[in-house]
């Protein structure tokens, strides 16, 4: 059996109230809503270099860093974009949900957590699993337990690496087992938006010459309504 110890970030999201709906539903119907919904999640995964651990019902338990790893900070920063990126795509998904007549909607919540994991084949020694075990998993599967309807909650730990790339705002604190002190949380906004470095327009020719820096630029509208004007002043 093959296991190491290496630094993860883990994700958990699941369905608020997935219980209830699955009550409502015909087993057809809810075959093919749940299917749609972890497809689309999981293409997302891929997209961003996660390893799909497994799926519980509707929940779903995602890592980076092995067995691939980019570093780290890379890691996790890839891990909460996957996240937005999956909490963007909820709106389309949300629609399909509607049709069915589900007064309930899809409200999901997701928990993320960067920390050191034993990572390899776990099992019985007649069936393993590729899976993470560790104190790392169970903090990420509180984050998303006390995580808002439709929101990422994330650990000091992962905030750390990502707060240069991602915007965030502290949440609060909760205390977890086996932790001597309060675990600081922030919940994900953003990502954030940089300014590229020449943003300088100039051109210039006999009789016309034009000058713009979009970095001092405070009301594009107003600009463009004078670049439109002076058009229109020398078209007459």
């Amino acid at each position: 059996i093959n296991t190491s110890r290496k630094d993860l970030t883990v994700f958990f999201s699941d369905i608020k109230s997935f219980t209830t709906i699955t009550e409502k539903l015909e087993p057809e119907v809810l075959t093919k809503l749940i299917t749609s919904y972890l497809t689309a999640m999981t293409d997302i995964a891929i997209e961003y270099g996660g390893t799909v651990d497994k799926y519980i019902g509707d929940a779903i338990m995602i890592f980076f860093g092995d067995p691939n790893s980019n570093g780290k900070k890379r890691d996790a920063i890839a891990c909460v974009s996957m996240a937005l990126k999956m909490k963007k795509a909820l709106t389309t998904l949300r629609k399909s949900w509607e049709e069915t007549g589900l007064s309930e909607s899809l409200d999901v919540r997701m928990g993320i957590h960067t920390d050191v994991c034993t990572v390899g084949n776990f099992g019985s020694k007649d069936r393993l699993d590729y899976t993470v075990l560790g104190n790392g998993v169970n903090l990420a599967s509180r984050l998303e337990s006390s995580a808002s309807s439709n929101e990422i909650l994330i650990s000091e730990n992962t905030h750390n690496l990502v707060k240069n790339e991602i915007k965030c705002n502290y949440y609060d604190t909760i205390q977890v087992k086996g932790k001597s002190h309060p675990i600081k949380t922030f919940q994900v906004v953003r990502k954030v938006q940089r300014r590229k470095a020449n943003q300088k327009i100039n051109a210039a020719c006999e009789g016309f010459s034009l000058s713009i820096d979009k970095n001092r630029i405070k009301d594009i509208d107003e600009v463009i309504s004078v670049l439109e004007n002076s058009i229109d002043k020398l078209t007459d």
